[in-house]
């Protein structure tokens, strides 16, 4: 196997100079770092992370809580944070705790027992507490598409579900929809209610009717894309159509929402980035050694599409 002497002989530089560019801690010019990579590359060189583990105190690795394997919008803030990660050398245990709390304590302690240097946490269930837990510890820990309020050692990157629940009925309303329904999340997740409170405040200022989802509304909001989907699919499955009979809207922007057979109206939250912001926050924290301590909101955008049309009642 080949040594990090091995790979600093064929670069032309010091070992330490190679620990700077694996590490990404100390700045390496550009030069310098694609002969050192280049040498990594064709020696096939791959650190040894225990004992890289033990001499830096850290495991580079990081704990990602997902409350909804099933969902792909979780699927693509894995994706977008294990990509990060892997940039950076850090690896990503992914924990699915479908929202039960015995599940999410089993989780944490199995994230602390492998001793991650940090936790993103994309959903919890009503009440958790997981991510104070986790700050006691000493832990930092990122909440990924979702807001709590209080501790300012959390970092959190939440979306704009009032500005998106405002530019959802804003559409609606403009179709002529007067008639609205809203399809909650069925876990008992902690941000679970708050969009479906935002649409509700959102139908409210227009002076709108707020329906139950089986009291023939002309048009239905859904908590995300999955639920969407499954609501055009039962409508059509009833006899109705979609957008004729009753217009229907997601959220998230999932791949599959833009098929050409579904082609569903939704707000763009973008997963992805939102797992690459994590992780980069919280390595950032990690390597000064304290907690990420960051609060940002994303803006939220409407994709019409068409599942959505003017109201023919």
């Amino acid at each position: 196997m080949s040594t990090l002497r091995d790979v600093a002989l064929r670069a032309g530089v010091s070992k330490s100079t190679v620990s700077n560019v694996i590490s990404d801690v100390v700045p390496v010019s550009a030069g310098t770092r694609k002969r050192v990579e280049a040498a990594i590359a064709e020696l096939g060189y791959a650190p040894n992370i225990v004992a890289r583990s033990l001499r830096s105190r850290t495991t580079f690795a990081l704990g990602l809580i997902v409350p909804e394997p099933t969902n792909p919008f979780y699927a693509m803030v894995a994706l977008g944070a294990e990509r990060a990660a892997h940039e950076r050398g850090y690896a990503v245990l992914v924990a699915n705790t479908e929202c039960e709390p015995k599940t999410e304590a089993e989780a944490v302690a199995a994230l602390i027992g492998r001793r991650v240097d940090g936790v993103i946490i994309a959903g919890v269930s009503q009440g958790s507490r997981i991510h104070e837990l986790l700050l006691e510890r000493g832990t930092p820990v990122v909440l990924a598409g979702f807001g709590a309020a209080g501790d300012e050692r959390l970092g959190v990157i939440d979306t704009d579900d009032e500005g998106a629940m405002e530019q959802v009925v804003a559409h609606l309303a403009a179709l002529g929809h007067r008639r609205l329904a809203f399809v909650r999340h069925h876990l008992d997740e902690t941000a679970g209610e708050r969009r479906a409170a935002e649409f509700a405040a959102a139908v409210a200022r227009r002076n709108l009717q707020l329906v139950d989802a089986a009291d023939e509304p002309t048009a239905i909001a859904a908590h995300n894309d999955a639920l969407a989907i499954a609501t055009i699919d039962r409508l059509e499955r009833d006899g109705a159509t979609v957008p004729g009979d009753v217009s229907v809207v997601g959220f998230d922007d999932v791949p599959l929402a833009c098929h050409h057979r579904i082609e569903l109206t939704t707000v763009r939250s973008d997963g992805r980035e939102i797992g690459r912001r994590a992780s980069q926050l919280l390595i950032d924290a990690v390597r000064a050694g304290g907690f990420v301590a960051h609060r940002e909101v994303h803006a939220a955008e409407l994709v019409v599409r068409s599942s959505t049309g003017r109201c023919a009642a």
